[in-house]
C-alpha cells in the first residue's frame, strides 16, 4: 500500500493525491457547542476566481481576505470580552469599566503587583500624533519565587489580565480616534 502524495503546490494544503481544490486543515476551537458540533471552523482554500486564483480564509460561510478575517476576529474578541464579563458577574467580580485606565496583576507570595498596564495622556503631543498611549510595565520591587501552585495561580491571573488589557486598548482607541480597528493576532 502506497502513501498518498501530499500537495505539491501549497505547503499548507492538507489534501493528498490529485485534487483541484487546495484546502488546509480546519482550525477548530476545542469546545464544541451544546450539540457536540464544532463552532467556527475555518481553513485556507485556493479557488479559481474571476481574476485568477483566489486564496482566502473559509470562515463563517464566507471567503474572507486576511484583513476581513482579522476584522471578524476583532469582533469576536470584543464579544468574548463581554462573555468573560458575564462570568465575572457570576463570580461576583466587578465588571470592567470602559473608562478605567489602570489594571495590575499580582501573584501569591509577591510583594505587590507583578505587571501593570495603564493609559497615560501625553503632556505635549505632536500634531498628528496620538494624545495618549498604553504603558505596560513590570513592577521592579515585586519579585516572586513561585512554586507550581503559585505559577498556576499567576497563569490564571494573567489570563484574567488579558481582557483587562484589551479593555485598556479599546479605551485608548476611544481617546485616539485615528486609531486603526482593533487588531488581534
Amino acid at each position: 500500500m502506497s502513501t498518498p502524495l501530499t500537495c505539491t503546490v501549497y505547503p499548507w494544503c492538507a489534501e493528498t493525491g490529485d485534487h483541484t481544490l487546495p484546502v488546509s486543515a480546519y482550525a477548530e476551537p476545542p469546545t464544541p457547542d451544546g450539540y457536540g458540533d464544532r463552532v467556527l471552523p475555518a481553513n485556507v482554500m485556493a479557488e479559481d476566481g474571476p481574476e485568477g486564483l483566489d486564496i482566502s480564509v473559509g470562515w463563517l460561510d464566507l471567503n474572507l481576505t486576511a484583513a476581513q478575517t482579522r476584522a471578524r476576529i476583532a469582533e469576536l474578541h470584543r464579544h468574548l470580552d463581554h462573555v468573560a464579563a458575564l462570568a465575572d458577574i457570576v463570580d461576583g467580580q466587578a465588571p470592567l469599566e470602559p473608562g478605567t485606565e489602570t489594571y495590575s496583576v499580582t501573584a501569591a507570595g509577591a510583594s505587590g503587583a507583578l505587571i501593570s498596564a495603564e493609559v497615560y495622556h501625553l503632556d505635549d503631543p505632536q500634531p498628528g500624533s496620538p494624545t495618549a498611549r498604553l504603558a505596560v510595565f513590570a513592577q521592579p520591587s515585586a519579585d516572586a519565587d513561585l512554586d507550581v501552585a503559585g505559577a498556576d495561580q499567576l497563569i490564571a491571573d494573567l489570563e484574567e489580565f488579558l481582557p483587562r488589557l484589551r479593555a485598556l486598548r479599546n479605551h485608548l482607541a476611544t481617546l485616539t480616534p485615528d486609531t486603526e480597528p482593533e487588531a488581534r493576532r
